[in-house]
Order: C-alpha cells, then sequence, then structure tokens
C-alpha cells in the first residue's frame, strides 16, 4: 500500500470516528449525564417530565418487601416467647395476616390502623424489627393507594418538585437546619412514591458527604500502650536432652507504631527488651550451672473496623547467649565432668539456637495470650454497648472508615440513611500542631436523634441508667429535680432535636408534644432552646448562653404581644427549672483526660474551637508536661 492512500485511509477512519462521537453526544439524553451540585434546582423542574404512573408490579413488589419484614419479625417475637405472644397481640397480627394473605385486594383502612400502631412510640417498636416493618408497610399502603391513581399523585409530584427546587437553591447559598430538613422531606416523599430516583441519587451524594471527622496522633495512640516491662518469670526447657529450670528477669519496653493503610487502621506494637536467667540444667550424669542473656524483639499487628479490633499472630526475634559457669557430676568422678565440658562446648552453639528458637515461641505465646485477652474485653464493651444496640435500633453510621498514616489514626464517619441529608460540603481545616481533632457536621447529631427519638417518649429514670452504664457516673446536670418527681418527654415527630453551628456559636432546641411529671401529664407542646456563643478564655474555650432559656409553644413569637394561658405557663416555668440545670449559663473548655491507661497522655487543652457552616471543630494538644 502506498503511503498517500494509508495516510487517506487513517484520516477517513478518523473522520467517521469524530462524526459517530458528534452524532452521540448531540443524540445522548441530558438524562443521561451525572447531575452536578449546581444543576440541582434545574434538574428538580426537568424531573417533571418523568413522572411515572405507579403500576400493580410497583405494589407486588412493596408486598413481597412487607412480607419478608414481617417473616423477620415473626422470628424475632417467636425467640422471645411470651413476651413475643403480647407484641402480636398489639400489632394485630393475625389481621395483618389476613389482610396481606393472597392476591386480594388490601384493606387500606385496616392497614392504615395498624401502621399507627407500629407508629405509637412505645418502648421496644425503636428496635430494627419493627422498625423495618413500619416503613415497609408504611411503602406498601402508600404505593397501593398511588396504583391506577396518577392525577392526584402527579399533581403532588409536581408541586413538590417546585418547591424542593427553590430550597435547593436556597440551600446551596447557604445552608440551614431547616432547608437540610425540607430537602430531606422531599427525598423521602420521592422515594416512597418511587419518582425521579436519578434526582435522588445526586441530592444524597452531593448533599450527602460524610460528616463525623476524628484525627488521634500517634503519641495519643501510644500513650495507652507504650510502656515499661519490668518482670520476673519461671523458666522451663528442655534443650539437647537437658532438663533446665531457671529464673529469667524480662526488662524492656514496648511502643507503638502506626502503619499507613486506608482501609482500616493498623498498628504494630512493638517490644525490645533483654532477658537474663540463671538456670540449672539436669542431663545425667551431670548438673549444669548456666547463665542466658537473651535479647528480644517482638511485633504484634492490630487492626480496626468498624466490626472492631483483630489481630496477627505475634513475630519475634530472640538471641541467645549461655555462659556455663559450672558442671557438676552427680558421681563425684572428675573425668564426667571432663567430658561434659568438652561436649557442652561442642554443643554451645546448637543449644544457643534452640534457645533462642524456644524464647521466640515463649514471647509470641505470651504476647498473644495478654492481646487475645485485652482485644476479647475491647470488642466485647464495643459489641455490647456500642454496635449491638445501635444497629439493632438502626443508628448505626452508614459509613465508620478507620485509616492510618504514620502520623495519626483517623475515623470517618456518616450518618445519614432513609433520605436524610449529611454534610453539604468538607469541613474546615484543623490548625497545626493538634494531638486530637474532632470536626462534627449538625447533620450527624440531627439525623442520629431523629433516628432515635422522633415520636418516642423517654423517660428520665432509664435516660439517667443509660448515662451513668456508658460514663460510669451520673453528672450533675443529669440528676432529677429536687422535688425527686421524675420528667418523660415524648419527643416531636418531625424534628426532636437540632442543632446549629454557626457564626461561632452554636444552637440547641428541644420539641417535646407532651411532658409528663411524677404522674402528672401536660399535654402541651413546647419547644426548649439555648444559644451559647464561643469565646476565648485563660483556661482555654468557653461557651456562654445568650439570654434565657426559651420555652415556647412550637407557634408562639416573643415579642408579637402574645400571651400564654395559666397552663401552659404552668409547664413552661416547671421545664424552665428543669432544664437550667441543663443548659448552665456557661461552658468552661478547660481540656480533657482520657480515662484508662490512656490517662498518661496528661491533660488535652483545647486550641481550636470552631462554630461555623454548620460544622463543629474541636482541636487539642497535650500539655508540655504530659510530653
Amino acid at each position: 500500500m502506498r503511503l498517500k492512500t494509508f495516510f487517506g485511509l487513517v484520516a477517513t477512519c478518523l473522520s467517521v470516528t469524530l462524526y459517530a462521537a458528534v452524532v452521540y453526544a448531540a443524540d445522548a439524553k441530558p438524562s443521561d449525564a451525572p447531575i452536578a451540585r449546581d444543576q440541582l434546582p434545574a434538574a428538580c423542574r426537568n424531573a417533571k417530565a418523568e413522572f411515572r404512573a405507579i403500576s400493580q408490579d410497583d405494589v407486588a413488589q412493596a408486598k413481597t418487601v412487607l412480607l419478608e419484614a414481617i417473616g423477620r419479625l415473626d422470628e424475632r417475637l417467636t425467640q422471645a416467647g411470651s413476651g413475643g405472644e403480647e407484641w402480636r397481640k398489639y400489632l394485630q397480627w393475625g389481621l395483618l395476616q389476613e389482610s396481606l394473605r393472597g392476591d386480594k385486594q388490601p384493606d387500606k383502612a385496616v392497614l392504615a390502623k395498624i401502621l399507627a400502631r407500629y407508629s405509637a412510640g412505645h418502648e421496644g417498636l425503636e428496635l430494627v424489627w419493627f422498625l423495618d416493618t413500619q416503613r415497609a408497610l408504611h411503602n406498601y399502603i402508600a404505593t397501593a393507594n398511588a396504583v391506577n391513581n396518577p392525577a392526584p399523585i402527579r399533581a403532588a409530584y409536581e408541586k413538590l418538585l417546585d418547591k424542593l427546587a427553590v430550597t435547593l437553591e436556597a440551600y446551596l447559598a447557604k445552608p440551614t437546619t431547616d432547608g437540610a430538613l425540607t430537602i430531606t422531606e422531599s427525598v423521602r416523599w420521592l422515594q416512597s412514591a418511587h419518582q425521579a430516583s436519578k434526582l435522588v441519587e445526586a441530592i444524597e451524594r452531593h448533599l450527602g458527604q460524610k460528616n463525623l471527622y476524628v484525627e488521634i496522633s500517634a503519641g495519643i495512640v501510644g500513650a495507652g500502650i507504650a510502656e515499661p516491662v519490668d518482670d520476673v518469670s519461671e523458666v522451663r526447657d528442655c534443650i539437647l536432652g537437658t532438663s533446665i529450670t531457671g529464673t529469667a528477669h524480662t526488662k524492656g519496653q514496648t511502643s507503638i507504631e502506626l502503619s499507613p493503610n486506608a482501609e482500616m487502621g493498623v498498628l504494630d506494637t512493638l517490644f525490645f527488651g533483654t532477658a537474663t536467667s540463671d538456670n540449672v540444667g539436669y542431663h545425667k550424669p551431670v548438673t549444669i550451672y548456666s547463665t542466658g542473656e537473651t535479647s528480644l524483639t517482638a511485633r504484634k499487628r492490630l487492626w480496626i473496623t468498624d466490626e472492631g479490633l483483630a489481630s496477627h499472630p505475634a513475630a519475634s526475634n530472640a538471641e541467645t547467649t549461655i555462659s556455663i559457669n559450672d558442671i557438676q557430676s552427680n558421681k563425684g568422678k572428675r573425668f564426667i565432668e571432663k567430658m561434659a565440658w568438652r561436649r557442652a562446648g561442642k554443643q554451645q552453639s546448637e543449644a544457643e539456637c534452640i534457645a533462642s528458637s524456644h524464647a521466640e515461641q515463649r514471647l509470641n505465646d505470651r504476647i498473644d495470650s495478654q492481646a487475645a485477652e485485652s482485644l476479647d474485653q475491647a470488642n466485647k464493651q464495643y459489641v455490647e454497648k456500642y454496635k449491638q444496640p445501635f444497629t439493632e435500633r438502626k443508628l448505626f453510621p452508614q459509613t465508620l472508615q478507620f485509616s492510618t498514616t504514620q502520623q495519626a489514626l483517623s475515623l470517618v464517619g456518616l450518618q445519614a440513611g432513609g433520605g436524610k441529608l449529611a454534610a453539604p460540603a468538607l469541613p474546615p481545616p484543623v490548625v497545626e500542631g493538634a494531638d486530637m481533632s474532632l470536626r462534627l457536621h449538625e447533620s450527624a447529631i440531627n439525623n442520629l436523634t431523629f433516628d432515635a427519638l422522633a415520636g418516642r417518649t423517654v423517660y428520665e429514670e432509664k435516660m439517667q441508667a443509660a448515662v451513668t452504664d456508658a460514663l460510669g457516673h451520673l453528672p450533675e446536670k443529669m440528676k432529677g429535680d429536687e422535688d425527686g418527681k421524675p420528667w418523660a418527654i415524648s419527643f416531636a415527630p418531625r424534628q426532636p432535636i437540632s442543632v446549629t453551628f454557626a457564626d461561632d456559636g452554636f444552637k440547641i432546641t428541644l420539641r417535646g408534644v407532651n411532658f409528663a411529671k411524677g404522674g402528672e401529664n401536660h399535654p402541651d407542646a413546647m419547644n426548649i432552646s439555648a444559644a451559647y456563643k464561643i469565646e476565648k478564655s485563660a483556661k482555654g474555650f468557653r461557651a456562654v448562653r445568650q439570654g434565657e432559656i426559651e420555652v415556647f409553644p412550637p407557634d408562639f413569637k416573643p415579642g408579637s404581644g402574645q400571651q400564654l394561658d395559666a397552663r401552659r405557663q404552668v409547664i413552661r416555668k416547671l421545664l424552665e427549672r428543669r432544664f437550667a440545670k441543663v443548659f448552665e449559663p456557661e461552658f468552661l473548655g478547660e481540656g480533657l483526660e482520657l480515662s484508662g491507661k490512656w490517662k498518661s497522655a496528661g491533660r488535652l487543652m483545647p486550641i481550636q474551637v470552631d462554630c461555623r457552616d454548620g460544622w463543629l471543630v474541636i482541636a487539642w494538644k497535650r500539655t508540655a508536661e504530659a510530653k
């Protein structure tokens, strides 16, 4: 083929390729491309054209999910024995089973009454088996109501998208807690209506970033593990047929080394030391008196994931030097002793090698045994006090990712799920030189409290018991009123507790719909709020309350001239007195001390406290004397 013809063929191929690319780009639908962050409001309006009518297939799928959830709950109730039977009676189990039997059309009124029982907020209904059934039943009812009835659903869909577009525009310009709640509720509606899945995915991707960052320096991590070793132990061994007993004195130091890993936290526990021993060996017909010196190094690798702690077997190296001080014949014959000395000299190198190997195995066994006990205890506490109760209540973070560099152990978490938003952007930076830092977005708290408390009643005695179990003591502000009458709060179903971090301060609001004290009921909704500003102090930082605690009904506007009736004035005053202990006029940030072995890290003083753009940032540094 001529060169000119070859280049012509290449040019033709390139032309065809470019033409195909242009045609494909022109024909490609805009919805095929990922939705960019700044395109979210426009995507809401464009999604109106993507409305899909709910079909019988959707109803069948929702029913399948519901039956699977009922099956898991049924198994759990069976395990609970008589208690499970009581739950079945309350939940009208037989009526629910009958309503879902076969292909009959569901009685929506009956199912709605049963759903109300799952949503009543009673203790126990917050467990995952009840929650899954509740949500599946709600979705099944909503799907069944929407099938073959597209007109009102479409009207609601288009109205919601218009409102969502406006809310997103404002939220992208300046995120707010109220804006996040409105967007979350819109996303949940779209999910339950099986609409605009791509829009929902884009909102969660752009506005649901990680909302918890923790970083702990290698020095802090090592403070609880690094320690001197100085102990005496008994030696029993057999080397080349010689039975040896003695006493070993081991001195050394453990330390910690972080190994870079992006998928988990990886820690190497290191030991360097020396063991000296006085030994007596018995090998008929002589007794051998010796001293040994063994140089020891060991490494045991630990890793941390959201499942807990695990480890590799220890690996060690030992080098033993043996000095034979005396050999005595058990029969008092000199020639036997001379022969034993000659033989010992020839075998010394081999004996030292065997002794080194045995020392390595003993050290490995000792390290593994001690580590197993510590790991079992740590994992038991983690599972029993955190992971299991949080998982059973669907409160465990969607992401809990550990990682390590040579300098620090890091934890990144995402507390969201169920259509809830998280952080809309990355957190602010931490100042240089920090030994430990926490960066927490307000969404992590708001999402967690929503899942834990929305529509539920919390009893003061049980809350106090839980806090005491977690902390080992009950803080003064958590103790009850002097009259000894305990409180109970029924939280609002929409936004039980909200926290905002902004403008160098924070605001906390609790929303209750019913309050009880000592058996006396107060069925009046009240919001309890306190706002604080962060200020520097001679001892670190302090949070100063701005004004008094505010206790008002949700629809009350202070300063508007509205008046509260006598009944609501009573509960307002009671709540003001109770929460005055919780929301003190001032909180001092005078540093903190870690517990247990990590107390050796010394006092950690705050060097940064920021509240802005929805983020709380706290950084600590070890005091000079602790180092």
